[in-house]
């Protein structure tokens, strides 16, 4: 039965790992997601604050460049 659940430990934490670089994050900031408390507020910090490829994005918006473009 523990099997089971450290297995499924390490599919989460692999899958939080990938969403964590996709936003442009470090992927072993998830680490802070499994300690009680800090959890909470990391999730809300990651909700609430512009991710660094959002930040990227805005500014190719504004030097009106084509991500991509060469």
């Amino acid at each position: 039965m523990f099997i089971f659940s450290f297995l499924g430990f390490l599919v989460m934490a692999s899958l939080l790992a990938l969403i964590f670089r996709k936003a442009g994050y470090s992927g072993f900031q998830i680490i802070l997601l499994f300690v009680p408390i800090i959890n909470i507020a990391l999730f809300v910090w990651f909700a609430i604050t512009e991710w660094p490829i959002q930040k990227e994005l805005r500014e190719l918006k504004t030097r009106n460049i084509t991500p991509g473009a060469v």
